[in-house]
């Protein structure tokens, strides 16, 4: 009959709209999840959206953000991003700008504390370490030269860090755990063991016999460690208590940890 042709051709309709309607979204849900990827790409995760909320890219050529670090001193004046632009990378960027200010900034602040809080101890140190001894660190550490035998060390290394000491010479020597090897005969050491174990080699072999001067950085007192990441002692409270046991040469403070994870 008419009434029933038009009942299947109204239930067709709907069932091509609604199957229009399911393409549609299973396309926008696509395209979503293709941005959400760029996003995750490029660092753009939920941490960093809670970062750049609130800032505006002021200028494209310099990446001036109203909530800085970076100020638009550029020729000409300001280059405004048009309608169509895409400021995440350049907010991203900020954004990590201000994170390693702060970051600066916190630990100025907190080695200057831990300076005033140790300056006593440093005092009552001093007079126990060699001549050769200079206070660094504000108060937090003191290099000290150690007349080291040429032949075994006695202590084994983690990138520059002394992680054990093993035995003769290094016991007798008073080289303590968690020092970290600065100068082998008047040469900065790198982060790196390999390299520190053959600048040692190189030394030994040329001068042969006698001792060689090793240059170490020391905490001023006990309770203190060295982030790798900012490459200073802290107090062991700044680090989390699995950090402390991976051990010097591996150890980075909660603040590092905090920023490492977020950028």
């Amino acid at each position: 009959s008419a009434s029933s042709g038009s009942s299947t051709k109204l239930e067709m309709s709907r069932a091509a709209a609604l199957a229009d309607r399911k393409g549609g979204q299973k396309d926008a849900m696509s395209i979503k999840k293709a941005e959400h990827e760029a996003d995750l790409a490029m660092g753009l995760n939920s941490t960093m959206l809670k970062l750049i909320k609130g800032d505006v890219l002021i200028c494209t050529q310099c990446g001036a953000t109203q909530m800085g670090p970076v100020t638009c001193d550029c020729p000409g004046g300001k280059r405004k991003p048009g309608a169509d632009y895409c400021p995440k990378l350049l907010l991203i960027a900020a954004a990590k700008a201000r994170g390693h200010a702060i970051k600066a900034t916190e630990l100025k602040d907190h080695v200057r504390k831990q300076g005033a809080v140790a300056g006593e101890r440093a005092k009552n140190k001093l007079g126990q370490i060699d001549l050769n001894a200079e206070l660094q660190g504000e108060g937090t550490e003191v290099t000290v030269a150690v007349q080291y035998p040429i032949g075994k060390l006695g202590l084994t290394l983690e990138k520059n860090c002394v992680s054990a000491v093993t035995g003769s010479p290094a016991e007798e020597l008073g080289v303590k755990k968690g020092w970290i090897l600065a100068e082998v005969a008047g040469d900065e050491t790198p982060a790196d063991k390999a390299a520190v174990a053959k600048m040692i080699m190189t030394v030994f072999k040329e001068q042969k016999t006698g001792e060689v001067t090793f240059r170490f950085r020391t905490p001023i007192t006990d309770g203190f460690s060295c982030c790798t990441e900012c490459n200073k002692y802290m107090e062991d409270s700044e680090f989390d208590g699995a950090m402390l046991t991976k051990g010097p040469g591996k150890q980075m403070c909660l603040s590092c940890e905090e920023f490492s994870g977020m950028f």
